[in-house]
C-alpha cells in the first residue's frame, strides 16, 4: 500500500462516498468535498475523511484527486481542478463515458497527469446517504489513460482501486464506450422500455394483475430503470450512437429468434439451451464473472 497518500474525492454522492468509505481506515489521509455544506455534514456524521470542505482549495495538498460530479459538469470540474491541484497531482474521474473526457483533457493547454476511471458498480439510489462501504468488492473499475500517462501512475491509481476491493482494467476510451453501450447503457434502454411497455399495456385489468405478480424476474429487469434520472440522461445522449447500434442490434437479434421460433422450432430451443449454457458459464455462483 502506499501509505500517507493524501486522497481527495469530490462529489459525496453515491460514488464518491462509496470511495470514502470503501478507503476508510486504510491509511491514507482522505480529504471530502461537496457543493454542499449538508453533505459535509453527513460526511462528518459517518465519519467519512480527515478533511471536509466545501472550498475546492483543499486539493492543493492532495496527491490523488478523484472527480465524482455528473457527467455534465466534468470539463468544468476539470478546469477547476487544474486551478487548484499541484502538478504532480494524479487526477481522474469516474465517468461512465470515456471518449469525451480523454479528448478533453488531451486536448488541453496545460498537460495534466490525468487517467480516466470508470468503477462498474452502482445502484439506482443517489446521494451520501446511500454510499455503502463495500461497493466496489469484486467490481471491475475501467483505467483510460491520457497521453501524458506512465506506468508508474497507473500503478499507484492501481493500488489505491485495489484497496477498495475492486480490479483494475486498463482499456481504450472508445472501445470502452462502444462496450459499455452494451451491457450499461443500451441494457438502461431496454429496462426503461419494458417497465414502460407493461406500465402502459392498454388492457388495464391485465396490466394491474401483472404488476401484482411481478417478482424477481421483471424487478431485475426493470432495475435499471429506477436510475438516476440526471445519470441516465447522461449516459444516454452522450453514448447515443453506441447505444442506438447496440438496440439496433437487440432488435435484429430477437427477430432473428422470433423467425427461428415461428419456423424450426426445435433449433429454437436448441438454441436458446446454448444461450442458457453460456450464461450460466459466465458466473460463479455467488454471481462474480469468471472473465477477469
Amino acid at each position: 500500500m502506499d501509505k500517507n497518500l493524501k486522497i481527495a474525492v469530490i462529489g459525496l454522492g453515491l460514488i464518491g462516498g462509496s470511495i470514502l468509505k470503501s478507503l476508510k481506515n486504510k491509511q491514507y489521509e482522505l480529504i471530502a468535498i461537496a457543493r454542499r455544506e449538508e453533505t459535509i455534514q453527513k460526511a462528518k456524521e459517518q465519519k467519512l475523511a480527515d478533511v471536509y470542505s466545501t472550498d475546492l482549495s483543499v486539493i492543493k495538498s492532495a496527491d490523488i484527486i478523484f472527480i465524482c460530479t455528473p457527467i455534465n459538469k466534468i470539463k468544468t470540474m476539470i478546469d477547476n481542478v487544474i486551478d487548484h491541484a499541484d502538478a504532480n497531482a494524479i487526477i481522474t474521474d469516474v465517468a461512465s463515458l470515456k471518449s469525451f473526457v480523454m479528448e478533453y483533457v488531451d486536448n488541453l493547454q496545460k498537460p495534466i497527469k490525468f487517467i480516466g476511471g470508470h468503477p462498474m458498480a452502482g445502484t439506482e439510489y443517489k446521494g451520501i446517504d446511500s454510499a455503502l462501504d463495500d461497493l466496489y468488492i469484486e467490481a471491475k473499475w475501467v483505467l483510460t489513460p491520457s497521453k501524458n500517462t506512465n506506468k508508474q501512475d497507473i500503478g499507484i491509481l492501481t493500488n489505491i482501486i485495489n484497496n477498495t476491493g475492486a480490479k483494475a482494467v486498463v482499456a481504450d476510451a472508445k472501445q470502452h464506450d462502444s462496450a459499455v453501450a452494451l451491457i450499461s447503457h443500451m441494457p438502461l434502454f431496454l429496462s426503461q422500455a419494458l417497465y414502460s411497455y407493461v406500465n402502459n399495456y392498454p388492457d388495464r385489468d391485465v396490466k394491474e394483475l401483472a404488476l401484482k405478480l411481478a417478482a424477481s424476474g421483471f424487478r431485475d429487469s426493470t432495475r435499471l430503470a429506477a436510475t438516476n434520472v440526471e445519470l441516465a440522461q447522461d449516459m444516454i445522449t452522450n453514448n447515443i450512437q453506441n447505444v442506438l447500434n447496440a438496440s439496433n442490434g437487440l432488435k435484429d437479434s430477437l427477430t432473428s429468434l422470433e423467425d427461428l421460433l415461428s419456423v424450426d422450432k426445435e433449433k429454437f430451443f436448441e438454441l436458446i439451451a446454448d444461450i442458457a449454457k453460456s450464461r450460466m458459464n459466465m458466473y460463479t455462483e455467488d454471481g462474480k464473472n469468471k472473465l477477469l
